[in-house]
């Protein structure tokens, strides 16, 4: 007969008095208090050390075993809050419960020592019962934690125990199985030491036996009572005994065991449990499947811990969406009100000159026409003038003057629309939005936007200019907020010439002249005639893969630090479909550019 392993599995028991050896430091500067306060204790039971100041409480940490602090929170030189930071900052006190003492009553004094890690307060005067009702509490509750915590370990030490006994008890009773007559007997032997639900069955899923734990479980009145049922004589639905008859029949046919099955059930009281079952296939000396033998452990508890740490993190998760969603809307906010400030600032500033010198340039041709009206009468009536005007005359080159002078204020004229055309692009851009859409001309905002990045257009000392090559279609006007859509624009041009400077890098002039940057932005009605489709495309490097996944992504930039916020395409998708319900997608190919594709509804 094959020997079994009679390792005992003991629990340990819980501490019968918790408050033996506890040690209660009290920290206080004032006698008086001392006293009161080690009277009080001694005369409960405990053993008390005293400290009259924070660094002697310090000192005495280092050699005392203390379960407990009084500590007064108003003392000279190292208050209470400074004392109970350093004695939280040490490893070896920092799970001391500390309870305050203080004549403070303000909730802001209580609600800094509870940060700082006190776990009560004691007002004083001191009233005997209150204090040592509040030690003998918070022992208990410290006692009781450390214990738990224990407990845990145990349990899983047990757990791994249980593990290793079901492993090597079954290896005995395959080992044993020809010789012993009795295998009923032996089995429920083996088993019934164990606290999970332990049967075995025969290749038609009918019962030999079970251990102790499953027969309580099944209100059988001993193991015995289970030998020739099946799941379907038992307390499980027809459902339930269908799943596990199946689940019999996949292991005896593959001869593999399987581990850590998941069922749910409900009992006959109408509770919901949850069983983590593990199924093995039974062999006889010549390796032939006679059976199955399966060990349950009810995880109920874990299961429901585990879903409530789900929702949790759904919660939480769900939480970050709706930060994320309002920075980026505060984002968004914050920078279109400045840019609006800024433009109506500097459209202030450039209109008043600029309309006073479009107001005053017609005058003035008109006065130079009187002028030279003037001096070409003087001419007519006195067609010979005298040396020294003549010389005049010779040396301002009158004639010049007379051809040029209004072609000098009609160019004065043109550079005054230019800047009137720049103040209405910027003003195009930034518009503010009212509460609701307006209709607006799509081709404005784009045109206004190409305006203002005119400047990284232009071709610089390494690099030609950057082609801006426009198709435009025919399009309605669209209701939509046209400040936040320039705002989209701009964003995806400005991505599109950062994209083509940093295809740039390391490429000679004369290789980037061969083949020029361009943007490509074509506009059209869609098919249904319900969408205006405006593509923005650049021949820069492309996206790999890995950037694709993320270039949407709050918070996430390719840019150095400094250069990007990662908030840019992030808001630019919320306007385009939360804003306007349309669409915001992309086409990427490595190496040869990228396309950004806004649909917006007529």
């Amino acid at each position: 007969m094959t020997a079994f392993s009679k390792n005992p599995i003991t629990y340990n028991n819980p501490v019968t008095n918790i408050f033996e050896n506890c040690i209660i430091l009290i920290v206080d500067d004032v006698p008086n208090n001392l006293k009161v306060l080690s009277d009080t204790l001694a005369h409960a039971g405990f053993e008390v050390a005293i400290a009259t100041s924070g660094e002697g409480a310090l000192q005495q940490l280092e050699h005392t075993p203390v379960s407990l602090i009084l500590l007064d929170v108003m003392m000279p030189g190292m208050d209470g809050f400074e004392t109970c930071q350093h004695i939280k900052a040490n490893p070896k006190t920092q799970n001391i419960p500390i309870i305050f003492v203080t004549a403070l009553t303000e909730s802001v004094n209580k609600v800094t020592g509870f940060e700082l890690g006190a776990v009560d307060y004691i007002t004083k005067p001191f009233q005997q019962s209150e204090v040592l009702a509040r030690v003998k509490t918070h022992l208990k509750l410290n006692q009781l934690s450390q214990s738990l915590e224990a407990r845990n370990t145990e349990l899983q030490q047990l757990t791994q125990q249980l593990e290793q006994r079901v492993t090597e008890r079954t290896q005995e009773l395959f080992a044993s199985i020809e010789t012993l007559k009795q295998t009923q007997q032996l089995m429920r032997l083996v088993f019934d030491t164990i606290p999970h639900w332990v049967g075995w069955k025969d290749i038609n899923s009918v019962y030999f036996g079970c251990n102790q734990s499953l027969a309580d479980a099944l209100n059988l009145s001993s193991p015995d009572e289970i030998v020739g049922k099946t799941d379907y004589d038992l307390l499980f639905s027809k459902e339930e005994s269908d799943c596990f008859v199946m689940c019999d029949r996949r292991v005896i046919e593959s001869g593999e065991a399987e581990f850590h099955i998941i069922d749910q059930l409900r009992r006959p009281d109408g509770q919901q449990i949850w069983l983590d079952t593990s199924k093995m296939p039974l062999r006889d000396a010549k390796g032939n499947i006679f059976g199955i033998l399966f060990v349950t452990e009810d995880v109920t508890e874990r299961h429901i811990a585990q879903e409530e740490l789900k929702q949790q993190k759904q919660n939480l998760e769900a939480a970050l969406i709706k930060l994320q969603s309002a920075q980026v809307q505060l984002v968004q906010s914050e920078k279109m009100s400045a840019l609006g400030n800024l433009v109506a600032s500097v459209a202030h500033e450039i209109n008043n000159p600029i309309g006073f010198l479009g107001g005053n340039i017609q005058p003035a041709l008109d006065y130079i026409k009187d002028i030279l009206g003037l001096v070409d009468l003087y001419e007519q009536k006195y067609p010979n003038p005298d040396a020294d005007i003549q010389e005049k005359i010779e040396a301002i080159d009158l004639d010049y003057i007379r051809e040029d002078l209004p072609k000098l204020v009609g160019s004065m004229r043109e550079g005054v629309k230019r800047i009137r055309d720049i103040s209405t692009s910027l003003r195009t851009f930034s518009r503010a939005d009212s509460d609701r859409p307006v209709a607006c001309n799509i081709h404005d905002g784009i045109d206004s936007t190409i305006l203002i990045l005119k400047h990284r257009l232009k071709a610089g000392e390494n690099h030609p200019e950057i082609q801006v090559i426009k198709e435009y279609g025919q399009l309605p006007l669209v209701e939509c907020f046209a400040g936040k859509l320039n705002q989209v624009f701009m964003n995806i041009m400005a991505n599109a010439i950062d994209a083509l400077e940093e295809s740039n890098i390391g490429r000679s002039l004369e290789e980037i002249q061969a083949n020029h940057n361009y943007i490509t932005i074509i506009t059209k009605i869609s098919d249904d005639q319900r969408q205006v489709i405006i593509s923005i495309k650049d021949n820069g490097k492309g996206m790999n893969e890995e950037i694709k996944q993320k270039v949407f992504d709050h918070l996430f930039t390719t840019k150095a630090v400094g250069k990007g916020t990662g908030l840019g395409l992030a808001i630019a998708r919320q306007i385009v479909e939360e804003t306007h319900g349309g669409k915001l997608s992309f086409n990427s190919v490595l190496g040869l550019g990228t396309e950004f594709i806004i649909e917006i509804p007529v």
